[in-house]
């Protein structure tokens, strides 16, 4: 896979401010007497599903970081954990009610379309890497992985705000690779 370039995370910016006029868009024609949407992760949320794939990537990388951080010294390990940090409130901000640890309430509905059940982008590693060298660059892999899931599944949001937070969180994750690409 390429290396992210200042393309890439301009490319994501421009995402982020599409879902941002997306927004702003539904503010302003949203009808004064419609309801509330739903609670975000809750029983009705049409991004539940959504919700979970996203926050179980986030975990996913949380934990590769986790891991990755003992494996560095000094200024490199602080600069890793901030990175892994930035994960946690990704997730917080996408799953607040950890949708991705627990289990599905109801029973998948057969005539739904396949993006209604959206994969985690990024898995966990089988075994951590065993040097400092091969943990930054599989964690630089697994933030282009990020980058890009994130990228496809901002434009799956039902929510406006939900699409321009996932989308935040993929220009973030493509900022992640390209600062992991100056560790190394």
């Amino acid at each position: 896979m390429p290396e992210v370039t200042r393309r890439d995370v301009l490319r994501l910016s421009a995402v982020v401010a599409g879902a941002a006029a997306v927004a702003a868009l539904t503010a302003c024609t949203r009808d004064g007497g419609a309801p509330e949407p739903t609670a975000p992760g809750g029983p009705e949320d049409p991004d539940r599903a959504l919700r979970a794939a996203i926050g179980a990537s986030e975990s996913a990388l949380i934990a590769m970081y986790a891991a990755a951080v003992p494996l560095l010294s000094g200024t490199q390990a602080q600069r890793v954990q901030r990175l892994g940090q930035r994960h946690a409130a990704y997730r917080q901000a996408i799953d607040p009610d950890g949708l991705a640890t627990t289990s599905p309430t109801s029973t998948p509905d057969p005539g739904a379309s396949p993006t209604a059940t959206p994969s985690p982008a990024v898995t966990p590693w089988p075994a951590p890497p065993a040097s400092a060298s091969a943990a930054l660059s599989a964690l630089r892999e697994a933030e282009r992985t990020s980058a890009d899931g994130l990228q496809a599944q901002c434009v799956l949001a039902v929510d406006a705000e939900l699409a321009r937070v996932v989308a935040l969180a993929g220009a973030g994750s493509a900022a992640a690779a390209a600062e992991l690409r100056r560790l190394s």
